[in-house]
């Protein structure tokens, strides 16, 4: 008897990818540094806000890290509060996060980076399973079910994702079971048999939980009602058809969906205004109009593979280049058969062209927020998860067709040197192990690093400081208190004996007033630390030296360093 065929081979084999995902997941989980974004995660989860930090004063490094502390008093009505107040996301998570971090977490004490991330972890492991699930639902193989859940649970990006503190993951989980059901609509439509009134009201609550959990989770919606007026048309030199009772079940979905997106449309209407989103605004000239493309390329390459890039020598990062464009040019014509051949199959023809249209849709739709909106959401790596599971279940299939039928995947139309010729299974085996090493460069911080390295200014700081330092950071939303926040967090993970002072300054026209008292008054002597302070004022005035070296940069912080005798 085969082993495949044994009734625990399939079971077995699944536990063992999601095993695989925590292991890649738990890596260096608690080790990186707080990103800004990771702050506000954190400050509005446990019901605090922003607001309550002084501004044009000196405090301490426990007033200015004091909305990181954990409270007991603290309820779901003050998340709410809070982002609604202070922030651009819906709530859920937050909520979620916040009960979490309840299990976890002692009165007084600053919240911990590894409770507030495994959270996220959490999910992420739990899109393994899920993604299996959806796989063999949609293809009914076994093997494209288990080779799709290897690439979530082995995935570079998949990886990046759960280990933020942030909604992206339970997102995902969303996006899969919304697609589970537009599968489902989809066929249901094909074969004139409704929906049942249990799978509308299902599909309704997932959506209306998806919207809850990230606003983007509208883009992908956007993007199935693309997929879906595309039967419509099909359909509609036969209007009565239109009218049968499949699709009356997917109108009273699109209904329900749309209602509880109109929820949402208040505090939607305040982020055309809000400066929290005004750093993806951008214009796009000349050779820069081609910079987007590239970067959503590059993004798409790392959902797959990656291999150090960040925090290495140049000439690690060359060798690693060369071998992912290696393994692309060996790789990607074997992949891109096994899609033609599931989109001709009539077991899989139907589902990859679903899957295939709902991924272009959404690279269509970013296309417009770029170049339309002047959106540039290819800025960040996180915002590609609306289309992350779709490419997963696309190649996870494409790979599995390749397992199944290895002998048929030699291109023909490509000359390939003796070396990278070789049959299916080898790819899929290859595929799966780089994507293994790609998940173990980003546990290890060496690819999608943190935007802002606040531990190595932190640690420089410390190392070279030798006596009461003083930071200064120009304030003019939240992002700025953030970004210090995550600073003077450091400066507590580090341990650090010499505990720095801080002083927000509210960003101004002019030299803030404030800001030279302090400097006037202040015990003498101390170094003056103007971290991403927006002031050109000759400090100098204030018998203040500026650090006449060559200051070393640190992603995220611009710096300037003074010696106040």
């Amino acid at each position: 008897m085969k082993i495949s065929n044994n009734r625990w081979f399939h079971p077995i084999l699944l536990l063992f990818w999601v095993v695989l995902g925590i292991l890649l997941r738990l890596i260096g989980l608690g080790d990186k540094s707080a990103s800004s974004i990771e702050i506000s995660t954190l400050v509005f989860s446990l019901g605090h806000g922003l607001k309550t930090i002084p501004l044009d004063q000196l405090i301490s490094i426990d007033t200015l890290l004091s909305p990181l502390r954990f409270e007991t008093t603290t309820q779901p009505s003050d998340v709410v509060y809070h982002l609604f107040t202070e922030s651009n996301h819906p709530p859920l998570y937050f909520i979620i996060n916040h009960f979490w971090m309840k299990l976890f977490s002692t009165e007084g004490e600053l919240v911990s980076l590894t409770v507030a991330r495994s959270l996220s972890s959490i999910f992420g492991v739990l899109a393994i399973p899920a993604i299996f699930s959806f796989s063999y639902f949609a293809f009914q193989s076994l093997i494209f079910a288990q080779i799709t859940a290897a690439l979530m649970a082995v995935s570079p990006y998949g990886v990046y994702l759960s280990q933020e503190a942030r909604h992206y993951t339970i997102t995902i989980l969303w996006i899969l079971a919304s697609l589970g059901y537009f599968v489902k609509a989809i066929r249901s439509l094909e074969k004139e048999k409704p929906l049942s009134i249990i799978q509308v009201i299902g599909w309704i609550i997932v959506n209306g939980l998806g919207i809850a959990s990230h606003y983007f989770f509208i883009v992908f919606l956007g993007a199935e009602s693309l997929v879906l007026a595309g039967f419509w048309f099909k359909d509609w030199r036969h209007q009565l058809k239109l009218l049968r009772s499949a699709w009356l079940r997917i109108y009273i979905v699109s209904l329900g969906t749309l209602i509880s997106g109109l929820v949402w449309i208040p505090i939607l209407e305040s982020l055309s205004n809000d400066q929290l989103t005004e750093w993806i605004e951008t214009q796009l000239k000349g050779f820069r109009l081609i910079e987007p493309l590239f970067r959503l390329i590059a993004w798409l390459i790392t959902q797959i593979f990656l291999l150090p890039v960040e925090g290495t020598l140049i000439i690690i990062t060359m060798i690693s280049a060369l071998i992912l464009l290696t393994l692309l040019v060996w790789v990607s014509p074997k992949i891109i058969q096994g899609i033609k051949f599931n989109l001709t199959s009539p077991d899989t023809q139907l589902e990859t062209k679903i899957l295939s249209g709902i991924f272009f849709s959404v690279l269509g739709l970013f296309l417009i927020l770029i170049y339309g909106f002047k959106k540039d959401v290819s800025l960040a790596a996180r915002y590609q998860f609306v289309y992350f599971p779709v490419l997963i279940l696309i190649l996870g299939s494409a790979l599995g067709r390749i397992w199944k039928q290895p002998q048929q995947f030699n291109p023909s139309w490509i000359s390939l040197p003796p070396f990278l010729q070789d049959h299916g299974k080898k790819v899929v085996i290859v595929t799966l192990i780089m994507g293994c090493l790609g998940g173990l460069t980003v546990g290890l911080n060496y690819g999608f690093q943190k935007s802002q390295r606040s531990d190595l200014l932190a640690s420089y700081i410390i190392n070279q400081s030798q006596t009461t330092v003083i930071i200064a950071t120009s304030k003019r939303t939240h992002a700025e208190t953030r970004s210090l926040m995550g600073l003077g967090l450091e400066f507590k993970r580090q341990k650090a004996e010499n505990l720095p002072q801080f002083i927000l300054v509210k960003k101004t026209e002019t030299f803030s007033p404030t800001l030279a008292t302090t400097l006037t008054q202040v015990e003498r002597p101390f170094e003056f630390w103007g971290v991403n302070l927006k002031d050109n004022t000759d400090f100098s005035q204030f018998r203040c030296q500026q650090d006449p070296r060559e200051l070393p940069d640190f992603n995220g912080y611009r710096y300037r360093r003074y010696y106040c005798r």
